[in-house]
């Protein structure tokens, strides 16, 4: 069998062997033409010298498909499970045609697993604060309070990680970096006015169950989690217009901005749902994302609410007690890191296992 094996690839590739000009892209179209005529034997040895070096990527995932139908035509699996391996290498989102491939190269593709155990993405982006009163506390009488909030905007920058259970879903953890605001106006003693602005500078560390599904090169996601917020600064600025009627005067009241650290809890849960997409760049992907989140308790350090001198009687404020929610817009960099293994069948029993020896690579 060697000799006719030696003999059959000195008649094919006789132009190979004498001419040093032969380049690579010769030898793919030539391993095609056999692989047509059905010269099976040849291709093998044809191609192995320029898979060390001289074909292109997009050559080389082109080769090891050649290599992988030959060796399923001369009924040896493992090389083809090898050849298509090194193809998942090159090409780890590389995807056959059901209806157009041959079903033996589909039914081996099969055998094989490229999503990432690991995905690492950043991004930043801009967010939107809003307040909801949980009670009302004041100088004057709240039943009268005329006290309105309005909306903040800060941004956010975040970078995470995602352990990836199967195609479809993942579990995240994802530290960020935000600020964020909201501001006050209020009616007092009927005539008097009060501004208020505060401003938050902190960390969120959620962890998040997500959702995907891809269509081509687009994957669509949803997600919903549990995190801790942690606000490392707060500041508030304050301005207050004292009225009297009688004489038709105004006497403003403004002063510096404020640290109210004290007047915060630091450390909070919230929870989070999002929805985004990541679109394929390369074998990176781009991701844009739109996520509520919201504070699950009141924001407010109860037992310091009138220990706040300034706040109580420079300005006449009282915290309201008060949760926040936040609706952020993102985009980003998605780096996958993959790894085409082979499935490996098992009877291992439970999540953890299954998930720890998923994909584990048959060597």
């Amino acid at each position: 069998m060697r000799v006719v094996r030696f003999c059959i690839l000195f008649v094919f590739c006789l132009p190979c062997i004498f001419s040093q000009a032969q380049s690579c892209t010769d030898v793919l179209n030539m391993a095609r033409e056999n692989f047509d005529a059905g010269h099976f034997y040849v291709i093998p040895d044809l191609l192995e010298p320029c898979l060390k070096s001289g074909l292109k990527r997009n050559q080389r995932i082109e080769a090891y498909y050649l290599l992988s139908r030959t060796y399923l035509f001369l009924d040896q699996p493992e090389k083809a499970e090898e050849s298509y391996l090194h193809l998942l290498k090159e090409d780890p989102e590389y995807a056959l045609n059901e209806e157009e491939d041959p079903i033996d190269l589909v039914y081996l593709s099969k055998k094989f697993i490229t999503t990432p155990i690991f995905t690492f993405y950043a991004g930043a982006g801009v967010n939107l604060t809003s307040v909801n009163v949980l009670s009302n506390y004041g100088m004057d009488n709240t039943g009268n309070s005329q006290e309105e909030y309005s909306n903040g905007f800060g941004i956010q920058v975040k970078v995470g990680t995602e352990l990836n259970i199967n195609d479809f879903l993942s579990v995240g953890l994802e530290p960020s970096f935000y600020t964020r605001s909201y501001s006050y106006e209020n009616t007092l003693f009927v005539v008097d006015n009060q501004d208020y602005t505060e401003n938050q500078i902190g960390f969120q560390v959620p962890v998040f169950l997500k959702y995907r599904r891809k269509f081509d090169k687009v994957t669509p996601y949803a997600y919903a989690g549990w995190g801790i917020d942690l606000l490392t600064n707060a500041n508030a600025q304050i301005r207050y217009n004292d009225r009297d009627l009688s004489t038709q005067s105004e006497y403003p009241v403004t002063g510096p901005e404020l640290n109210i650290n004290n007047l915060r809890n630091r450390v909070n849960s919230f929870i989070l749902f999002g929805i985004g997409a990541n679109y394929r760049i390369g074998y990176d992907y781009v991701f844009f994302d739109i996520r509520y989140s919201g504070i699950l308790r009141n924001i407010v350090k109860e037992e310091n609410r009138y220990n706040n001198l300034p706040f109580n009687y420079t300005y006449s404020y009282i915290d309201d007690d008060k949760r926040l929610n936040n609706y952020a817009i993102s985009v980003g960099y998605v780096w996958p890191l993959y790894k085409p293994r082979k499935i490996k069948k098992h009877s291992t029993k439970g999540f953890i296992n299954k998930l720890l020896s998923k994909g584990g690579a048959d060597k």
